[in-house]
């Protein structure tokens, strides 16, 4: 018989590692748009109207009733104010960031 105190428990299974694609892979340059293409005073397009109802839905279900925003999305009329609201809830959400990525060494 063996006493449970002496045998401490195992450590959680480790995460599986994303494969490396096999064969040859093709890099697409995505190109920086203009500065015209940015216009906070622009409407909220129903495309922006969907990520704001997920980002609500996202607040919602994971913030405390007093660490919430209390911003009605409904009052949000152009991109600009969509914007600052996304990036305050992404805030609330992960306040410790983005992890910075280590560069790759280029041998």
């Amino acid at each position: 018989m063996t006493d449970e105190a002496s045998n401490p428990p195992s450590p959680p299974p480790r995460r599986r590692r994303r494969e490396v694609p096999k064969g040859e892979i093709t890099r697409i340059d995505v190109p920086k748009p203009p500065d015209s293409a940015r216009n906070p005073q622009r409407p909220v397009s129903d495309l922006i109207k969907a990520q704001l109802r997920h980002v609500q839905h996202a607040e919602n279900a994971r913030l405390p009733h007093g660490k919430r925003s209390g911003v009605d999305i409904r009052d949000l009329k152009n991109e600009g104010q969509a914007a600052e609201y996304i990036r305050q809830v992404t805030l609330l959400l992960h306040p410790q960031g983005r992890k910075r990525s280590r560069k790759k060494k280029v041998s």
